[in-house]
């Protein structure tokens, strides 16, 4: 904004002989045109280079009251023992009652709906179809709980946060509630599994203030498993793809608890354990998810307890160089990720490749470029944004944030908020409301500080700020 002093006199002012003219003076902002001279800096749209889709016109990034706060916070010693700024997303709650039948709700959830589900490796409309057949195995009140968190979920989906998919949510609690340890067999069991996976779903799927519920769910889920003893069915097709849901739903949480500083009692009963890793990490870390199918998820699992798990720079020399060694054969790991070639499905190659990617980045940065690959790992963040501009959409949040963080000029900003907007636009996307949130805040402290801040107290210090444990499954 220009501040421009306009003290013009009016049209038709008449300044009677001998008196001191008068000149009001009135302040009007503008924004000047880019030919004005008054004007310091003239803003260009990025151009486009290259192929992929277009980005549209640039947007302003804002630094907030916020921001400068956490600026100071993070660069000013002297106020690292006071409050951080805390970070809330709004709740959008619309006041309608709803007269919405259920059997409405469920055929939305069948050709809508699911398709938010938040899976790796499988189509989500066919974990929607999985669900659906658990709902309908019986009518005990486990299978009731699983039909009314599906609905909730649809409710959700279709109307926003009102009170009948509230109601919905409550009553699939109820069920749940009222099932004795007696009464649990091993339908039961996975019952319940699919209603908590559903109701996590249901928190995450707005992303507001209101859902840090959902990793008392997953901890919950994985009660169950281990005392039903769930993971012996994975070779069951449709109990695989419940699993291997619940999976990638913990080793995120494990990824978001690293850096999250929520409050303490949270942190004690989160989805992972808040001990610190091992320093024989390097011997048992690829065995910490054996039941996962997919070793893509393995390693995002292994990178998340890798990078907790580096030594001191005031230690032995020796658990450095042990340290090193093991994140090469890491890394390694990860180029050697196969990538999906299914025929037609481009997109989800890319998606593939993304993960790869976002893998090594985060792997890379978060140790402090141990391993001394610097110029790689910039060719590695260059094609993340490639793929970006290639993708019409990417629902899956984890790849976005962590290649979004490493945006530095206008054209890489606008392509990651570009890409944001239109995933959202699809039935299928749920909110990046903290997502978006987080990568702004992130440009907002590199711009501030000239990237003089460590990449892991940055992304520690942001997350933090959370009023609730984000996720980005």
């Amino acid at each position: 904004m220009a501040l421009i002093s306009d003290s013009s006199v009016p049209d038709g002012h008449v300044t009677p002989v001998g008196a001191k003219r008068l000149r009001p003076k009135r302040l009007r902002l503008s924004w000047p045109h880019a030919g004005d001279g008054r004007r310091a800096i003239v803003g260009k749209s990025p151009s486009h280079k290259g192929g992929g889709r277009p980005i549209s016109d640039a947007r302003l990034v804002h630094v907030s009251f916020w921001d400068v706060q956490m600026h100071y916070h993070l660069t000013r010693s002297a106020l690292k023992g006071r409050d951080r700024p805390t970070l809330r997303i709004p709740v959008c709650w619309s006041p309608f009652k709803l007269q919405v039948g259920n059997k409405d709700l469920f055929q939305y959830f069948q050709y809508a709906a699911s398709h938010s589900l938040a899976t790796f490796g499988y189509d989500p409309h066919s974990l929607g179809n999985v669900l659906t057949r658990i709902a309908l195995a019986s009518n005990t009140p486990s299978a009731t709980a699983v039909l009314h968190s599906l609905l909730a979920l649809a409710s959700l989906h279709r109307h926003g946060v009102q009170a009948q998919a509230v109601e919905l949510k409550i009553s699939a609690l109820k069920a749940l509630s009222s099932v004795s340890a007696d009464q649990i067999g091993t339908m039961e069991a996975i019952q319940h599994v699919a209603a908590g996976m559903l109701l996590c779903s249901f928190e995450i799927h707005q992303a507001s203030c209101t859902s840090g519920q959902w990793a008392w769910y997953i901890r919950g889920v994985k009660e169950v498993i281990n005392a039903a003893h769930l993971s012996d069915l994975h070779q069951d097709k449709d109990m695989a793809v419940v699993l291997d849901w619940v999976s990638y739903h913990d080793v995120l949480a494990r990824f978001t608890l690293r850096h999250w500083q929520g409050q303490e009692s949270m942190r004690a009963s989160s989805p992972a354990s808040t001990e610190s890793p091992s320093s024989s990490v390097c011997t048992e870390i690829f065995d910490t998810t054996p039941s996962l199918s997919f070793p893509a998820l393995g390693l995002l699992s292994a990178v998340c307890d890798a990078v907790s798990a580096r030594p001191p720079d005031t230690g032995a020399v020796e658990n450095l160089d042990d340290y090193r060694s093991f994140l090469k054969v890491l890394d390694w790991r990860i180029r050697c990720l196969p990538i999906s070639t299914v025929a037609g499905d481009a997109s989800a190659a890319l998606l593939d490749e993304l993960y790869q990617l976002a893998m090594l980045v985060y792997l890379n940065r978060a140790t402090g470029d141990l391993l001394g690959q610097a110029a790689k790992t910039q060719q590695q963040i260059d094609r993340g944004f490639s793929i970006f501009t290639q993708l019409s959409s990417c629902e899956r949040q984890f790849p976005v944030f962590i290649l979004g963080c490493e945006a530095r000029t206008d054209e890489q900003r606008a392509v990651v908020l570009d890409l944001i907007a239109r995933t959202e636009k699809k039935v299928s996307s749920r909110s990046f409301n903290f997502v978006r949130l987080l990568i702004q805040a992130i440009w907002a402290q590199e711009d501030l500080s000239d990237g003089e801040i460590n990449y892991w107290d940055k992304l520690s210090s942001i997350i933090g700020c959370c009023s609730i444990m984000p996720t980005f499954v």
